[in-house]
């Protein structure tokens, strides 16, 4: 449970760095001339947690296979895009002005679904690296007690 506690919050923060970039970029193609006050900063926190409500929802305490992984995975990332585009998108009128800024928020999800999903393997690989060296250190440790 802590671990994916941890998982989840490393996501949130991954995820909220990202939204900022995107919202600056779909922001400077669909809306230049738009200005926004300090509220606009509460947006990527929402949609950091919006985008963990699916890790919330699709809890397996087992051990998945790849193929399971990746189908989870996906699930994920299309609830993320509905919950999204329901959120963002919910009250406006589905007219052809909506469809490019909607299909770039969708784009936009896709992409930092993929780079969060990136960095946090490389993150864990990182980790499990290190504790592999650790654990060999200790194992190196105990043989040259266990020979004196």
């Amino acid at each position: 449970m802590k671990e994916r506690l941890r998982e989840m919050i490393s996501s949130f923060f991954i995820s909220v760095t990202l939204i900022n970039i995107a919202i600056l970029v779909l922001g400077l193609i669909f809306r230049p001339e738009q200005k926004f006050g300090y509220e606009v900063f509460v947006y990527p926190l929402i949609y950091g947690m919006i985008g963990v409500i699916p890790t919330l929802v699709i809890n397996v305490n087992r051990e998945l296979t790849v193929k399971q992984v990746v189908i989870r995975k996906v699930i994920e990332m299309v609830l993320i895009i509905v919950l999204l585009l329901a959120f963002i998108f919910g009250g406006l009128p589905a007219d052809r002005a909506n469809i490019p800024a909607a299909a770039g928020v969708a784009v936009s999800v896709v992409i930092i679904y993929v780079l969060v999903t990136l960095i946090s393997w490389l993150l864990d690989v990182r980790t499990a690296g290190k504790m592999t060296e650790d654990l060999l250190r200790f194992q190196e440790e105990q043989m040259g007690k266990s020979l004196e």
